[in-house]
């Protein structure tokens, strides 16, 4: 067999082939690693995206120069990570419509509200008024709230609003701010009634955590979970900077060494909560669903660790990168709705209305079990 030439351009390309293949495989093993025992693993998770493009481009890089073996490695490379890539990208699903197809189907909607005002906006009428628009568009059945907002009364008295506008009376809302004025937290809104409920606090950041509602529909009980993780919480410096980096290449050592820390932080603030919510999912003798802002990438420990063994509505049905994330970074998915083996996932729609920072993810649900029901998760 001829020994294989290289070009000196193709020695150099090959060199950062292989330094794209290394970091996609990191990546691959993200979801699997946890960051309190291996943080770059996880900025590797974060960057998966990005390796994945990378690979592809040299797929059809190698396949223009005719060099098939290293085109073929390569896709070999990225079916080995089959998990992360089918988390991060769906070519196809079902987006349902905004009526149920049926009326024993049960609506379920996450969506992190940011207080009902726009990133860096006060509290205006029009944003809250485009909001409830959407919703009753969408016609929910249960919605999760992250970062809900209230006042005790007048025109911002938005657990009034939702009740009456979008005929949701029953509700759980605990506060992690609150005054005699206003108060903002987590929130479960329902169309059916509540028979239990409870928190599942964490314990670093207020803010944080995780709530949920035991609700009957046509005689079967189940758990909805609503969960809000650990974010990065940039500032608007860092978000600044970040644009500077990616339209001008420009770098600071500074800012990129803090940026760096707050990513750390988060990473592993995440998995002291993903640890906490696994230990209250596996005592929960209830199937449910877990929905919320998970503020982390499919590809991560966070996500991949607490949908484990559960069905995701995105994997189920969901198409494209799924992007829920209205900003400049992480630009990717990081809300979620996961159901365990009792439901049957109907549909996955995100709303791509741009009045919060993220974008509403909705899903219609078959419940698919019986009433004996006793599994634990």
């Amino acid at each position: 067999m001829p020994k294989l030439q290289l070009s000196i351009f193709d020695k150099f390309m090959l060199l950062l082939a292989v330094l794209a293949v290394m970091g996609l495989a990191l990546g691959m093993v993200a979801g699997q690693t946890d960051p309190q025992n291996d943080i770059w693993i996880a900025f590797a998770g974060l960057a998966y995206p990005f390796f994945l493009l990378a690979n592809l481009i040299f797929v059809i890089f190698w396949a223009f120069r005719r060099r098939f073996i290293f085109a073929l490695v390569t896709l070999a490379i990225m079916a080995l990570g089959w998990k992360p890539l089918n988390a991060t990208y769906q070519f196809f699903g079902d987006e349902g419509s905004t009526v149920k197809e049926s009326e024993h189907y049960v609506r379920l909607m996450t969506y992190n509200v940011h207080q009902f005002k726009k990133y860096g906006e006060n509290n205006d009428v029009s944003t809250r008024d485009q909001i409830f628009k959407l919703l009753e568009g969408q016609n929910p059945d249960v919605i999760c709230f992250q970062e809900f907002f209230t006042r005790r009364k007048g025109e911002f008295d938005l657990i009034d609003s939702v009740k009456k506008r979008l005929k949701l009376k029953y509700y759980y809302f605990v506060p992690s701010v609150d005054n005699n004025y206003e108060a903002a937290g987590l929130a479960i809104f329902s169309r059916y009634p509540i028979d239990n409920k409870g928190e599942v606090p964490f314990s670093q950041m207020p803010g944080n955590g995780s709530i949920y509602a035991d609700i009957k529909v046509e005689g079967q009980l189940f758990r909805i979970y609503n969960v809000h993780f650990q974010s990065i919480s940039f500032q608007k410096e860092d978000y600044d900077y970040i644009d500077k980096v990616t339209t001008k290449m420009n770098t600071e050592y500074k800012s990129s060494r803090r940026i760096a820390s707050m990513l750390k932080a988060a990473f592993e603030r995440r998995s002291e909560q993903v640890k906490i919510m696994k230990s209250e999912m596996q005592k929960c003798k209830l199937p449910f669903v877990i929905a919320g802002d998970f503020n982390d990438t499919p590809a991560s420990y966070s996500v991949t660790q607490i949908t484990k063994s559960l069905k995701n509505a995105f994997i189920e049905k969901g198409s494209g990168f799924g992007k829920t994330y209205n900003g400049a970074f992480p630009n990717f998915q990081i809300d979620y709705i996961a159901t365990t083996k009792d439901f049957d996932v109907i549909n996955h729609h995100v709303s791509k209305e741009k009045l919060s920072d993220h974008f509403p993810v909705r899903s219609d649900l078959r419940l698919n079990f019986s009433l004996e029901s006793d599994d634990e998760y």
